[in-house]
């Protein structure tokens, strides 16, 4: 069947854009284009900085010391650059990173196992693995992708914003400081690394496809409209493409009507193509938004509920002009942010430069609706105001709250849109200022109505200024502990800004004077004025990126440290569990250790097996993470979930007996120079050792450590270890962690202190001329010390396999009482709990042989003497199929979150594998409306052609004629 490219029906172009300009060759740019382009640059390059040549990494992985192994293994005391940056580098970077490695092996990655039992990878957008701005990391090494992202994301934002701006009939200094205005904005700042900034990238995408096609109306515009709502939507954060939909919903149908004034069925055209466009834009994602569906409908989601008061204060916008007037995210640079929103959801800037020409065209709005299609100025104004309401206060009491995407979303990060329309009146002031000449006669009252109008808005905004100021101030100064160092920041923050502000009253008060009037002369000083406020922009700008985006050194960047060595060496199959204090939760998912903690949303079931541990494991229900408590580490539902080495930090209590050393004698320096070796006779197996330090301690650096060396009678060292002297205080003990449990009992042993980074001797509590030493020793509780240093590991002796043989069922339908009966530790590791009957079992053994366990797939072949159940403790509930020698099986739910397949007796090879949901309809979806789109796309260039080839012909002959 042929294929038709069609048009809208054809019409007279919608709106006058007056005379057309003389033509300017590209290669001759004017003066303040190529300012506007050189300040872009500026920013743009002094933002990143030396990530881009490899001399530092734009990652915040510098917080991976605030636990173990990391500060144990050298990092610590390296300054934390910025501590409000968590969820990049202990879930997007490591699980990027993940995908990336697959991926350069040949593999999609749909399935990431690693953390929390296992969840989507590829499979969904939450990542953003599917954006074109991702890119980076496909093709540069770990250490140079998070920087070229942040450059490809910047020059993205600047280009888009231009051509959008330039649709809006801007001329180009113009739309080039709008593309800075909103590539330097909050949003995108802050969320540096986190998907939200890929996905607020397309935000000005949208609106210039919407706004082309209501110019064009052509179906490869629409096509356009569906690859900026694609891209949109793999950036992996929905709110702000729900956010941006909102906000170009009203833009469309007000360009439509304005555009095509007393018309009906072209404004319904408009609508109706464009709206298409949105289908197809859902349509060309429809490989992962299916997915998404299905998971959230699986994960557990409790706590995001938005309430009344859950919005921005007013006083934040105060940042819009001076960034860090509320305090900074630096700890070594108080104050730090005090607003109870943090700064990642309430910083608000936009710059001097970008508030005076918003101002400017607000107050002018006869100026700027003399160039501007129609529609715009107002909805633009219209728009701001309604959104500057919605996010700093909670009109009709919270109502809006209630709404979709609203409900379940903090209302603060609909600032992504808002900064585009800060950007684009930003834009059109300074277009406003340029297109100034001298001014024709009007009727004094008029003018007269102008000035007012003008004057009350300025005076009105300034006024709301001095207001939010004094909010702030009175903030600051709430807490009297803190007032002097809180006020005296924002005093001289605010001063600073206002500095700015003034540079750009002043450029934009001299800019519009000399606009009218004639002469070469006052030409040059209206473009030197101009040229002031890109380059203004720009530096303020770097203002807030230098300090706040990290760049650390590359030894800060996901080290591998003894302890992930270990690990990597024994854990196989199983996996481990990290604790608040010891293997950051998420961060080791990229080196493809399997663990049991995790930042991501978890299956609910797998949730609900997991919250049978002692003490509540989700203070949020995308973080898990296990305190280090011997109960927990003991636990069996740690059994159940294949859990085979549990990781604490030398600082946390070691698990076991203490016998505390003895007191009574004088205090002996431990180091340097001790009189006489300490010695103890090991009477059950060995965990630790203990000694109590007697004030006044010495000063001591953030790495200072204390290293003990055991040794038996006959001066071999049977045991070494060192902890961190951070935690060390007068009075208290002590524990050294030793891999000590081998140490046969009854030997006596010596011990020998060295230190290191101590300004002085330490010395201990003592007896009869010794340091009096105590230990701490095993209780046959189940655990193995065979890790001390960087990390505390413990091997779990009970931990059934992950990937284990139950020759017997127990059928429990009731949910509570299965998760009771996993908690209760009567079960055997040959055990599974059925949620219903299925096929029998004989209670006979089986050999395993796991032939593959990777991200999308395991596969194992059975020799079974009897017919049972493979039990895969991982949370693929509803996300994984298998078979059974190549024939589906079913795959049931067992142990209440995990999963297994009846296999008979016999050889058989049992494969469980990543099932994208209704047979991959998602991805047959995408890949007809990728087809759907260059059809279209190269349709219409085809058409262009044929046209202008016949209208040259036609041209060739009326010109004989």
């Amino acid at each position: 069947m042929a294929i038709q490219h069609t048009t809208l029906p054809s019409a007279p172009a919608p709106e006058d854009d007056g005379p057309p300009g003389p033509r300017r060759r590209w290669w001759r740019p004017d003066v303040l284009t190529t300012v506007g382009v050189l300040a872009f640059v500026l920013f743009t390059l002094g933002t990143i900085g030396s990530p881009l040549w490899g001399g530092s990494v734009l990652a915040a992985t510098d917080e991976l010391q605030v636990r173990s192994p990391y500060q144990d293994a050298g990092l610590a005391g390296i300054p934390i650059q910025n501590d409000y940056m968590d969820d990049t580098f202990d879930a997007v970077m490591p699980d990027t990173l993940l995908f990336s490695k697959q991926l350069r092996r040949g593999h999609l990655a749909a399935w990431n196992p690693y953390v929390v039992g296992g969840v989507p990878l590829g499979a969904i957008p939450t990542l953003g693995l599917a954006n074109p701005l991702t890119l980076p990391y496909y093709l540069l090494p770990d250490t140079l992708a998070p920087g070229y992202v942040k450059l490809l994301e910047t020059v993205f934002c600047g280009v888009v914003t231009f051509l959008f701006l330039r649709r809006l009939r801007l001329g180009r200094p113009a739309a080039v400081l709008g593309g800075l205005v909103f590539a330097s904005s909050a949003f995108m700042i802050v969320w540096t690394n986190w998907p939200h900034t890929r996905t607020a990238a397309f935000i000005p995408a949208v609106f210039w496809t919407l706004e082309r096609f209501v110019q064009e109306r052509r179906v490869r515009d629409a096509a356009l409209i569906s690859l900026a709502v694609g891209g949109m939507l793999a950036g992996g954060f929905p709110a702000v493409t729900a956010f941006t939909l909102f906000t170009a919903a009203p833009y469309l149908v007000l360009r439509a009507v304005a555009a095509y004034p007393g018309q009906i069925r072209r404004p319904i055209w408009v609508v109706a193509g464009a709206t298409l466009g949105l289908a197809g834009g859902v349509a060309l994602l429809a490989f992962q938004l299916l997915p998404f569906i299905r998971e959230m409908s699986q994960v557990l989601i409790a706590g995001r509920e938005q309430e009344a008061s859950e919005h921005l204060a007013a006083s934040s916008l105060l940042t819009s002009l001076a960034p860090w007037a509320l305090g900074t995210v630096t700890p070594s640079r108080p104050p730090q942010w005090y607003l109870p929103e943090n700064l990642v959801e309430s910083m608000s800037y936009v710059g001097a430069a970008g508030l005076v020409l918003v101002v400017l065209a607000v107050a002018m709005p006869w100026a700027a609706r003399a160039f501007l299609p129609r529609g715009i100025w107002t909805f633009l104004v219209a728009a701001l105001g309604v959104w500057l309401v919605v996010i700093y206060t909670a009109p009709g009491v919270g109502v809006i709250h209630h709404l979709p995407v609203f409900s379940t979303n903090f209302v603060g990060r609909a600032r992504s849109v808002v900064w585009l329309l800060v950007a684009a009146l930003a834009a059109i002031g300074l277009e406003v200022i340029l297109r100034r000449r001298p001014e024709a006669p009007v009727a004094e009252d008029v003018r007269r109505l102008r000035f007012r109008y003008a004057a009350s808005v300025t005076g009105a905004i300034a006024l709301f200024g001095v207001l939010i100021f004094w909010q702030a101030r009175r903030i600051a100064g709430g807490d009297p502990a803190r007032r002097a160092e809180r006020v005296g920041q924002l005093d001289r923050e605010v001063l600073i800004g206002l500095a700015f502000l003034a540079v750009a009253a002043g450029a934009v008060a001299l800019a519009w004077w000399s606009g009218g009037r004639p002469g070469r002369l006052w030409g040059g000083v209206r473009v030197g004025a101009a040229a002031i406020l890109p380059v203004l922009a720009a530096v303020q700008a770097l203002t807030l990126t230098v300090p706040y985006l990290p760049r650390v050194g590359k030894e800060t960047f996901y080290p591998i440290t003894e302890t992930h060595r270990y690990l990597r060496e024994h854990l196989g199959h199983e996996r481990f569990a990290g604790t608040w204090t010891a293997m950051y939760a998420g961060a080791d998912s990229q080196l493809q250790l399997r663990a049991l903690s995790g930042h991501q949303f978890v299956h609910e079931r797998f949730a609900e097996l997991v919250q049978g541990l002692p003490t509540e494991q989700f203070g949020s229900p995308t973080w898990l993470d296990n305190p280090a408590r011997a109960d927990v580490a003991t636990s069996p539902v740690l059994d159940r979930l294949g859990v085979r080495y549990f990781v604490t930090s030398p600082s946390d209590r070691v698990f076991g007996r203490r016998t505390p050393p003895q007191s009574g004698g004088s205090p002996i320096t431990v180091v340097p120079g001790t009189p006489a070796l300490p010695h103890f006779i090991v009477e059950e197996p060995l965990r630790a050792v203990v000694i109590t330090p007697v004030g006044p301690l010495p000063p001591r650096t953030p790495d200072a450590t204390v290293e003990v060396v055991l040794k038996d009678p006959d001066g071999r060292e049977v045991a070494r270890s060192q902890r961190l002297a951070r935690a060390m205080g007068a009075g208290k003990a002590f524990e050294v962690p030793v891999v000590g449990e081998d140490i046969p009992v009854g030997t006596e042993l010596t011990v020998d202190f060295n230190t290191t980074g101590f300004g002085g001797p330490l010395s201990a509590e003592g007896t009869f001329g010794r340091v009096a030493v105590g230990t701490v020793t095993s209780t046959g509780d189940g655990l193995r010390l065979v890790r001390s240093s960087p990390a505390v590991v413990y091997e779990r002796l009970n931990a059934a396999p992950r990937i284990r043989w139950a020759s017997d069922a127990i059928v429990q339908p009731d949910g509570p009482s299965r998760v009771d009966l996993e908690t209760s530790g009567t079960l055997r590791a040959d055990q599974v709990v059925l949620d219903t009957p299925g096929p029998h079992t004989d209670g006979a053994p089986a050999d395993l042989r796991i032939d593959e366990d990777g991200t999308d797939k395991i596969e194992v072949s059975v020799s079974a003497k009897g017919a049972g159940y493979l039990v895969i403790a991982d949370a693929i509930q509803g996300q994984f199929k298998a078979t059974v020698d190549g024939e589906p099986a079913d795959l049931v739910p067992a142990d209440h979150g995990l999963a297994a397949v009846a296999v008979p007796a016999g050889e058989h090879l049992v494969r469980v594998q990543y099932a994208a949901p209704y047979d991959n309809l998602g991805g047959w979806v995408s890949m007809l409306m990728v087809i759907a789109l260059v059809v279209v796309v190269v349709a219409g260039r085809v058409r262009d052609r044929r046209r202008s080839a016949s209208e040259g012909i036609g041209d060739a002959r009326r010109a004989r004629l």
